[in-house]
């Protein structure tokens, strides 16, 4: 009998400790993993202007490989006004709703943003550093050229994922991205 107890103890805390190492969502029962990046908001703040905030979205609200993105906004910018820029990042496809930002954040030193703009459309300068000084991404001022006529192009974000902080040098994407997205852009 007492053998059989203490079996029963060692299946007992095996299966709480099962429990315990993955995070179950309410209601969508099953793990839930941090790193799915469905949703990227870009805020873009007119220096001289603060009041006049541009809000674009990116959203693949299943995660890459399934259905086509459900939104994709353009991205709308006045030749030669500086932007101030923000970006969040979270998974929507769960609830609630996971901010995947402030993960970036705390792994500043493991994670980094690179961005692109076609066509001579401006230049985009990083902001933020993680605790080495090198660039981060998540704030990032954008001037788009000064032009007479309207120019079309992309903007480009790429996250790159550093599994080893030594690896990350500043100016050379990793090897294993966590989402990369691409946004039609018009400077008028």
């Amino acid at each position: 009998m007492k053998y059989n107890v203490l079996n029963l103890a060692a299946l007992v805390a095996a299966g709480l400790f099962a429990v315990g190492c993955s995070e179950k969502n309410p209601v969508n029962p099953g793990p839930v993993d941090h790193d799915i990046i469905t949703t990227v908001t870009i805020v873009l703040t007119p220096v001289a202007s603060p009041t006049d905030s541009i809000v674009v979205v990116w959203e693949d609200i299943d995660g890459v490989g399934g259905a086509n993105p459900n939104r994709i906004d353009t991205l709308r910018l006045r030749p030669g006004v500086v932007y101030s820029c923000n970006v969040v990042m979270q998974n929507r496809s769960v609830t609630p709703v996971i901010d995947i930002t402030t993960s970036i954040q705390a792994e500043r030193d493991n994670h980094q943003l690179f961005y692109t703009l076609s066509d001579d459309l401006g230049v985009i300068a990083i902001t933020d550093r993680d605790v080495r000084g090198l660039p981060l991404g998540l704030t990032f001022t954008l001037t788009p050229a000064t032009t007479a006529s309207a120019v079309v192009g992309r903007f480009a974000l790429k996250l790159s994922h550093y599994p080893n902080s030594a690896d990350k040098n500043g100016t050379t994407p990793s090897d294993e991205t966590d989402i990369s997205i691409e946004m039609p852009t018009v400077v008028r």
